[in-house]
Protein backbone atom coordinates (compact mmCIF):
# COMPACT_ATOMS: atom_id res chain seq x y z
CA UNK A 1 0.00 0.00 0.00
CA UNK A 2 1.35 3.40 -1.15
CA UNK A 3 0.80 6.46 1.64
CA UNK A 4 0.88 9.38 0.50
CA UNK A 5 3.84 11.42 0.15
CA UNK A 6 5.89 13.44 3.35
CA UNK A 7 5.18 16.94 3.30
CA UNK A 8 8.05 19.73 3.24
CA UNK A 9 10.13 19.46 6.07
CA UNK A 10 9.00 22.94 6.97
CA UNK A 11 5.16 21.94 7.59
CA UNK A 12 6.26 18.56 8.30
CA UNK A 13 6.26 16.50 12.06
CA UNK A 14 10.09 17.11 12.21
CA UNK A 15 9.75 20.41 12.34
CA UNK A 16 10.49 21.73 15.56
CA UNK A 17 7.15 23.12 17.81
CA UNK A 18 6.45 25.93 20.55
CA UNK A 19 4.37 23.98 21.90
CA UNK A 20 3.12 20.34 22.17
CA UNK A 21 -0.25 19.08 22.72
CA UNK A 22 -0.46 14.84 23.91
CA UNK A 23 -3.77 13.25 24.01
CA UNK A 24 -4.64 9.86 25.31
CA UNK A 25 -6.61 7.37 23.94
CA UNK A 26 -9.37 7.70 20.92
CA UNK A 27 -10.39 4.55 20.49
CA UNK A 28 -10.95 5.32 16.42
CA UNK A 29 -13.83 8.22 18.06
CA UNK A 30 -14.02 10.43 14.94
CA UNK A 31 -16.28 13.21 16.52
CA UNK A 32 -13.77 13.51 20.36
CA UNK A 33 -10.88 13.24 18.46
CA UNK A 34 -11.44 16.40 16.14
CA UNK A 35 -12.85 18.46 19.35
CA UNK A 36 -9.15 17.62 20.96
CA UNK A 37 -7.59 19.04 17.96
CA UNK A 38 -9.92 22.38 18.13
CA UNK A 39 -9.09 22.52 22.35
CA UNK A 40 -5.26 21.98 21.31
CA UNK A 41 -4.72 24.39 18.33
CA UNK A 42 -6.73 27.26 20.59
CA UNK A 43 -4.14 26.24 23.48
CA UNK A 44 -1.93 26.99 20.68
CA UNK A 45 0.23 23.79 19.92
CA UNK A 46 1.75 23.28 16.92
CA UNK A 47 1.87 19.48 17.06
CA UNK A 48 -0.65 16.60 18.22
CA UNK A 49 1.50 13.66 20.05
CA UNK A 50 -1.15 10.79 20.44
CA UNK A 51 -0.29 7.93 23.14
CA UNK A 52 -1.90 4.92 21.66
CA UNK A 53 -5.35 3.13 21.09
CA UNK A 54 -5.38 5.48 18.13
CA UNK A 55 -7.06 4.45 15.30
CA UNK A 56 -8.04 0.67 15.75
CA UNK A 57 -8.77 -0.18 12.06
CA UNK A 58 -7.84 3.51 10.73
CA UNK A 59 -11.00 3.86 8.27
CA UNK A 60 -10.94 6.11 5.70
CA UNK A 61 -14.10 7.83 7.44
CA UNK A 62 -11.66 8.38 10.54
CA UNK A 63 -8.55 9.29 8.93
CA UNK A 64 -10.05 11.75 6.42
CA UNK A 65 -11.64 13.37 9.00
CA UNK A 66 -9.30 14.05 11.36
CA UNK A 67 -7.08 15.24 7.66
CA UNK A 68 -9.90 17.96 7.31
CA UNK A 69 -9.54 18.74 11.24
CA UNK A 70 -5.78 18.94 11.10
CA UNK A 71 -5.99 21.33 7.85
CA UNK A 72 -8.24 23.16 9.30
CA UNK A 73 -6.23 23.58 12.08
CA UNK A 74 -2.79 23.73 10.33
CA UNK A 75 -1.98 20.88 13.27
CA UNK A 76 0.74 17.82 12.31
CA UNK A 77 -0.37 14.90 14.61
CA UNK A 78 2.16 11.86 15.09
CA UNK A 79 0.54 8.94 16.94
CA UNK A 80 2.64 5.88 18.65
CA UNK A 81 0.69 2.58 18.21
CA UNK A 82 -1.40 0.94 21.44
CA UNK A 83 -3.05 -2.16 21.86
CA UNK A 84 -5.92 -1.60 20.52
CA UNK A 85 -4.80 -1.11 16.58
CA UNK A 86 -4.96 -3.34 13.94
CA UNK A 87 -1.26 -4.22 13.42
CA UNK A 88 -1.97 -6.01 10.37
CA UNK A 89 -2.95 -2.85 8.25
CA UNK A 90 -0.99 -0.48 9.90
CA UNK A 91 2.76 -2.18 9.10
CA UNK A 92 1.33 -2.89 5.55
CA UNK A 93 2.03 0.43 5.06
CA UNK A 94 5.35 1.58 3.81
CA UNK A 95 7.93 4.00 6.25
CA UNK A 96 9.20 6.72 4.42
CA UNK A 97 12.59 8.21 4.13
CA UNK A 98 12.58 9.99 6.95
CA UNK A 99 11.49 7.01 9.07
CA UNK A 100 7.57 7.96 9.62
CA UNK A 101 4.66 6.28 8.39
CA UNK A 102 2.26 8.68 6.24
CA UNK A 103 -1.48 7.58 6.40
CA UNK A 104 -1.84 11.13 5.72
CA UNK A 105 -0.08 14.16 4.84
CA UNK A 106 -0.51 15.52 8.45
CA UNK A 107 -0.94 11.90 10.09
CA UNK A 108 2.07 9.99 10.64
CA UNK A 109 2.62 6.44 12.96
CA UNK A 110 5.58 6.95 14.69
CA UNK A 111 7.52 3.64 14.55
CA UNK A 112 8.57 1.89 17.62
CA UNK A 113 11.67 3.04 18.80
CA UNK A 114 11.54 6.12 16.32
CA UNK A 115 13.64 8.75 17.70
CA UNK A 116 14.10 12.70 16.55
CA UNK A 117 15.10 16.04 17.75
CA UNK A 118 13.42 19.15 18.13
CA UNK A 119 15.33 22.04 19.31
CA UNK A 120 17.80 20.20 22.29
CA UNK A 121 15.18 17.83 23.04
CA UNK A 122 15.87 14.44 22.11
CA UNK A 123 12.45 11.87 21.48
CA UNK A 124 12.22 8.55 21.46
CA UNK A 125 8.69 6.66 20.53
CA UNK A 126 7.92 3.44 21.74
CA UNK A 127 4.48 1.91 21.52
CA UNK A 128 2.54 -1.13 21.74
CA UNK A 129 0.86 -2.95 25.45
CA UNK A 130 -0.69 -6.25 26.39
CA UNK A 131 -4.38 -6.49 25.85
CA UNK A 132 -5.52 -7.34 29.36
CA UNK A 133 -9.15 -8.03 27.65
CA UNK A 134 -7.75 -10.74 25.00
CA UNK A 135 -9.85 -12.92 26.20
CA UNK A 136 -12.93 -11.02 24.92
CA UNK A 137 -11.46 -10.78 21.70
CA UNK A 138 -9.92 -12.51 18.31
CA UNK A 139 -6.42 -13.22 17.51
CA UNK A 140 -5.66 -10.98 14.23
CA UNK A 141 -9.34 -9.50 14.07
CA UNK A 142 -9.59 -7.51 17.41
CA UNK A 143 -6.58 -7.66 18.94
CA UNK A 144 -2.97 -9.00 17.57
CA UNK A 145 0.28 -9.92 18.88
CA UNK A 146 2.66 -7.30 17.42
CA UNK A 147 1.05 -5.39 19.76
CA UNK A 148 3.61 -6.45 23.05
CA UNK A 149 7.02 -5.17 23.59
CA UNK A 150 9.74 -7.38 22.10
CA UNK A 151 12.52 -7.82 24.50
CA UNK A 152 14.89 -7.93 21.33
CA UNK A 153 13.80 -4.73 20.37
CA UNK A 154 14.10 -3.16 23.68
CA UNK A 155 17.95 -4.53 23.26
CA UNK A 156 17.84 -2.27 19.43
CA UNK A 157 16.41 0.31 21.09
CA UNK A 158 18.50 0.98 23.89
CA UNK A 159 21.70 0.70 22.11
CA UNK A 160 20.78 3.84 20.27
CA UNK A 161 21.31 5.86 23.71
CA UNK A 162 19.28 8.16 25.88
CA UNK A 163 16.35 10.38 25.09
CA UNK A 164 15.31 13.67 27.00
CA UNK A 165 11.45 12.57 26.50
CA UNK A 166 9.70 8.76 26.07
CA UNK A 167 6.36 8.57 24.34
CA UNK A 168 4.92 5.38 24.93
CA UNK A 169 1.64 3.57 25.05
CA UNK A 170 1.87 1.83 28.15
CA UNK A 171 3.52 2.13 31.79
CA UNK A 172 6.68 0.68 32.80
CA UNK A 173 7.07 -1.51 36.53
CA UNK A 174 7.71 0.63 39.52
CA UNK A 175 4.88 3.22 38.95
CA UNK A 176 1.81 3.21 40.94
CA UNK A 177 -1.19 3.94 38.08
CA UNK A 178 -4.47 5.00 40.17
CA UNK A 179 -6.93 2.42 40.56
CA UNK A 180 -5.07 -0.29 38.43
CA UNK A 181 -6.26 -3.12 40.82
CA UNK A 182 -9.41 -2.32 40.64
CA UNK A 183 -9.63 -2.12 36.85
CA UNK A 184 -8.10 -6.04 36.53
CA UNK A 185 -10.84 -7.32 38.72
CA UNK A 186 -12.25 -10.00 36.82
CA UNK A 187 -9.81 -10.69 34.31
CA UNK A 188 -8.10 -14.06 33.89
CA UNK A 189 -4.41 -14.25 36.09
CA UNK A 190 -2.09 -15.50 33.28
CA UNK A 191 -3.38 -12.42 31.00
CA UNK A 192 -2.77 -10.18 34.33
CA UNK A 193 0.63 -11.49 34.49
CA UNK A 194 1.31 -10.95 30.94
CA UNK A 195 0.29 -7.19 31.30
CA UNK A 196 2.92 -7.04 33.92
CA UNK A 197 5.70 -8.54 31.95
CA UNK A 198 4.92 -5.73 29.43
CA UNK A 199 5.54 -3.53 32.01
CA UNK A 200 8.89 -4.92 33.36
CA UNK A 201 10.24 -5.46 29.61
CA UNK A 202 9.31 -1.23 29.55
CA UNK A 203 10.87 -0.69 32.06
CA UNK A 204 13.89 -2.72 31.50
CA UNK A 205 14.22 -0.01 28.27
CA UNK A 206 13.54 3.00 30.76
CA UNK A 207 16.15 1.81 32.71
CA UNK A 208 18.86 2.20 29.87
CA UNK A 209 17.56 5.20 28.01
CA UNK A 210 16.50 7.35 31.34
CA UNK A 211 13.75 9.95 29.93
CA UNK A 212 13.85 13.21 32.00
CA UNK A 213 9.92 12.66 31.07
CA UNK A 214 8.12 9.99 29.89
CA UNK A 215 4.16 9.99 28.69
CA UNK A 216 1.79 7.51 28.01
CA UNK A 217 -1.97 6.25 27.83
CA UNK A 218 -3.73 2.92 27.92
CA UNK A 219 -4.81 3.43 31.62
CA UNK A 220 -7.63 5.74 30.94
CA UNK A 221 -6.06 7.96 34.37
CA UNK A 222 -5.17 11.35 34.13
CA UNK A 223 -2.29 11.61 37.10
CA UNK A 224 1.46 12.31 37.51
CA UNK A 225 4.02 10.28 39.35
CA UNK A 226 7.24 9.80 39.61
CA UNK A 227 10.05 6.90 38.93
CA UNK A 228 12.57 7.15 41.03
CA UNK A 229 14.94 4.40 40.00
CA UNK A 230 18.16 5.77 42.06
CA UNK A 231 20.47 6.65 39.73
CA UNK A 232 17.88 9.02 37.60
CA UNK A 233 14.47 9.72 37.82
CA UNK A 234 11.84 10.23 35.59
CA UNK A 235 8.46 12.08 35.48
CA UNK A 236 5.60 10.03 34.09
CA UNK A 237 2.60 11.54 33.34
CA UNK A 238 -0.65 9.38 32.18
CA UNK A 239 -3.23 10.76 30.05
CA UNK A 240 -7.40 9.76 29.88
CA UNK A 241 -9.22 8.45 27.50
CA UNK A 242 -11.83 9.71 24.63
CA UNK A 243 -15.42 10.20 26.46
CA UNK A 244 -13.62 11.79 29.34
CA UNK A 245 -13.03 15.68 30.00
CA UNK A 246 -10.66 16.67 27.55
CA UNK A 247 -8.24 18.38 30.19
CA UNK A 248 -8.03 14.57 31.20
CA UNK A 249 -7.20 13.78 27.65
CA UNK A 250 -4.86 16.17 26.62
CA UNK A 251 -1.88 18.71 27.91
CA UNK A 252 -0.41 21.26 25.84
CA UNK A 253 2.76 21.89 27.18
CA UNK A 254 5.78 24.21 25.57
CA UNK A 255 8.66 22.41 23.74
CA UNK A 256 11.30 23.24 27.10
CA UNK A 257 8.80 21.09 29.46
CA UNK A 258 8.56 17.98 27.08
CA UNK A 259 11.79 16.47 28.07
CA UNK A 260 12.76 18.78 31.47
CA UNK A 261 10.69 18.71 34.86
CA UNK A 262 12.43 20.26 38.44
CA UNK A 263 11.43 17.04 39.43
CA UNK A 264 13.73 14.54 37.33
CA UNK A 265 17.47 13.70 37.82
CA UNK A 266 19.52 12.29 35.20
CA UNK A 267 22.49 9.52 36.47
CA UNK A 268 25.25 10.88 38.14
Amino acid sequence: MVGPPPPHADAGFLRTPERVALAGDWHANLSYGREVIRHARQRNADVLIHLGDFGFDFTDEFLDGLEAELNEDEMILGFVEGNHENYDRLLERPVADDGLRYLRERIVHLPRGFRWRWGITYCLAVGGAYSLDRVLRKPGKTWWPQEILREDQVDAIAAAGPADAMFCHDCPAGVAIPELTHDRIGFPPEDIEGADHCRDTLRRLVDQVRPARLWHGHYHRRYQSVLDAGAYRTVVDGLGRDKQPIDNNMVVVPLGALGAHRASRAAG
